[in-house]
């Protein structure tokens, strides 16, 4: 059961009608995905809230999210990056944002060697789901694991997260 919230009105309204996104135009969104322009419903009654932004809008993103949120949510965090200002990572800006409005939550990093665009064309990839709380990281791998996506789980966030920011660099330098 998923639903899609963007901070862009008209993204969520070409993604109702068309059921595809341009950057991944060979794969249709499934009918039973629902869209909302109102942060507020992406936010309740959630198992899983997946942060999929990129990294330059995840602050500002955890921040409007950041009341809804309820003490406790598992919160899946797929940009990569660090950010310039404090050299936090994502999962670290979001916790910092939550922190403001005194919200606990389990905070996962999602990351790997992995394209959004093979993902959704169910090339065979892996990630790793990289929670303290292994319980946490256990559950987000069992969620997003099917035959072409193999999860693992590890408890070094930051390693991962820090993995994850640097590989481009590292490519190009390679």
């Amino acid at each position: 059961d998923v639903t899609v919230w963007s901070a862009i009105p008209e993204e969520i309204d070409s993604l109702s009608i068309t059921r595809r996104q341009k950057n991944l135009p060979e794969m249709v969104i499934p009918e039973e995905t629902k869209f909302t322009k109102e942060i507020k419903e992406v936010c309740t009654d959630k198992d899983i809230l997946l942060f999929a932004v990129p990294s330059v809008f995840v602050r500002s993103t955890a921040k409007v999210a950041a009341p809804y949120i309820p003490e406790g949510q598992i919160i899946v965090d797929v940009a990569k990056g660090i950010e310039p200002d404090t050299l936090y990572t994502m999962t670290q800006v979001i916790g910092d944002e939550l922190k403001k409005v005194g919200k606990n939550c389990s905070l996962v990093a999602l990351s790997g060697p992995t394209h959004a665009e093979e993902v959704a064309r169910d090339v065979p990839t892996m990630i790793v789901s990289a929670c303290s709380d292994m319980e946490v990281a256990r559950t987000v791998q069992d969620i997003f694991m099917n035959s072409c996506l193999r999860v693992y789980t590890n408890p070094d966030v930051e390693g991962v997260e820090l993995c994850g920011a640097v590989k481009n660099v590292i490519a190009l330098a390679a």
